[in-house]
């Protein structure tokens, strides 16, 4: 019988939340494929995006049983808890926890293979919950255990999704006001896409619904990122990957948004919808790009 603590001296458990964060995230997204798949039948999409989500899904899935295989069988994590020393090389340098992401992202791949566009806000559902439980569980025991190593380990390694760190720290001077003018039209923009894109889910699912929403993930992830950054005090002092991931990501959904609204203008009878979001991308690329560009590295 697997035991949660194998050594005498052991600080931490071996599975944490792990278990009740995968089950948690599974059932939404089994709750979510059960609502709008078969009881709402809403935002389901047929040829050809049922090819493109099957083919997506499959290599998500793929994807997600390799960070999870490397995070939890090519690594000596088990032995990392046991002796109570913090793990940082190979994949978790990339990642902080590789077997939570591995499996959120085969959850992802497998919830696209029911080609619905409303599923497609389930990862970043699923993100959230992830982060949160993490948040209030297993990165306050680290802090605990590890202190200041754990500290600037977190600043420079992302919690849920793979990604290369960043070299380097960045810095702004812009003044208080000068950040409320480009934040609060800046934040107008996100949230005039978001409100347009579930407009456009509940009209049809087509191929502007679903561009739609890819603009909306990018914008979520950047929106997600800076409540964190703002949350940890960190909105003026960031790595390279906080940079990118935040002001970066919104600044590249607000940039996506304005082809795709001029393409949802061109192809829709009404314009109405359209344009909002076309003045909601132009006011997120704008202004998150004017704060963006405002950081310089720190030599």
């Amino acid at each position: 019988m697997l035991k949660n603590y194998m050594k005498e001296g052991q600080k931490l458990p071996l599975f944490g939340v792990g278990p009740y964060i995968v089950y948690g995230i599974a059932m939404v997204n089994v709750i979510g494929i059960i609502l709008f798949g078969y009881v709402l039948k809403i935002g389901i999409l047929y040829k050809p995006w049922i090819l493109i989500f099957r083919v997506v899904g499959t290599l998500l899935i793929i994807m997600g049983i390799g960070v999870w295989y490397i995070g939890a069988v090519r690594s000596d994590m088990d032995d990392s808890i046991t002796e109570n020393r913090l793990q940082t090389n190979g994949i978790y340098s990339w990642v902080r926890n590789p077997m939570y992401s591995g499996w959120w992202i085969a959850l992802s791949g497998i919830t696209l293979m029911w080609h619905n566009a409303w599923l497609l806000l389930f990862p970043i559902v699923d993100w959230i919950i992830m982060t949160v439980a993490l948040i209030k569980t297993e990165e306050k025991w680290l802090l605990d255990l590890y202190g200041e190593e754990y500290a600037e380990y977190k600043k420079n390694v992302n919690r849920c999704i793979p990604w290369k760190p960043g070299i380097g720290i960045y810095r702004t001077e812009i003044s208080t006001t000068k950040w409320m003018i480009y934040d609060l039209p800046g934040n107008a923009g996100w949230i005039i896409w978001i409100v347009c894109t579930v407009k456009c889910l509940r009209q049809e699912a087509n191929m502007y619904a679903v561009l739609s929403v890819i603009v909306a993930i990018f914008m979520m992830i950047g929106v997600l990122e800076l409540i964190s950054e703002r949350a940890a005090g960190l909105n003026r002092i960031l790595t390279a990957t906080r940079l990118h991931r935040g002001f970066g990501a919104l600044s590249l959904g607000g940039l996506t948004g304005i082809p795709v609204s001029i393409y949802g203008i061109i192809s829709k009878t009404d314009q109405g919808l359209p344009l909002w979001m076309l003045a909601g991308a132009v006011l997120c690329a704008l202004f998150a790009g004017l704060i963006l560009i405002t950081f310089k590295r720190e030599k």
